[in-house]
């Protein structure tokens, strides 16, 4: 197959109705697929990040007798584990392929990650077009897609602060992002994808540096 290797057979596991079938199929054989290209992209991800990144194997949340709606592959500096720290993402559901940038309020322990995206909440609404096509994740139901988020408002980066905050016993979480279509998946190449990651790549950097 041409392009990255994800296509239809990939793409036509979501469509498993059993949950612990799906979870399995997805396991061995989606994840896996998932990591080969995580190792395609780890050299020019770590040169956009400006350190190495390993891949890891992402574990989505799961709720029992519910199918697993997202496979991912996780790029992180360190040896911790990628909830420990501001991480990428190449992500797959059941009809796209997505990029990217996720901290989760484990990682940001001391405020740090949320007083600087306060600080500089101006700043990356100013960065216009690497954020045009930017989505919020949070919260996300797996079907219709997030709508393109207010990137170019300071309001936006200010509540994305405030998402990173645990709340009610709850973690926080930020997760942003850009979504291919699973047609655009077919016709996709390493460059394509480092060129999202690129785009991601000052909140990323923002991040891991107050972390």
């Amino acid at each position: 197959m041409a392009g990255l290797g994800l296509g239809p057979d990939e793409f036509a596991l979501f469509r498993i109705a059993d949950p612990e079938e799906r979870a399995q199929a997805l396991e061995t054989k989606l994840t896996p697929a998932l990591a080969r290209v995580g190792t395609l992209l780890a050299d020019g991800l770590s040169r956009i990040a400006g350190a190495p990144l390993l891949v890891q194997a992402g574990r989505p949340a799961r709720r029992r007798g519910q199918a697993p709606e997202e496979a991912f592959v996780a790029f992180a500096e360190g040896d911790k584990g990628y909830r420990a720290v501001p991480y990428l993402a190449l992500a797959m559901t059941r009809a796209q392929l997505h990029a990217r940038v996720a901290a989760r309020s484990a990682a940001d322990r001391a405020g740090a990650m949320r007083r600087t995206l306060e600080r500089e909440a101006a700043s990356l609404a100013r960065k216009g077009k690497p954020f045009r096509k930017l989505r919020n994740y949070a919260d996300w139901d797996y079907e219709e897609l997030p709508e393109i988020a207010p990137a170019h408002s300071a309001a936006f980066w200010n509540e994305l602060s405030e998402a990173l905050a645990p709340k009610e016993h709850l973690p926080g979480l930020i997760d942003v992002g850009v979504a291919f279509s699973s047609e655009e998946a077919r016709s996709l190449s390493v460059g394509d994808l480092l060129g999202a990651f690129r785009d991601l790549a000052p909140l990323y950097k923002l991040l891991v540096n107050a972390h």
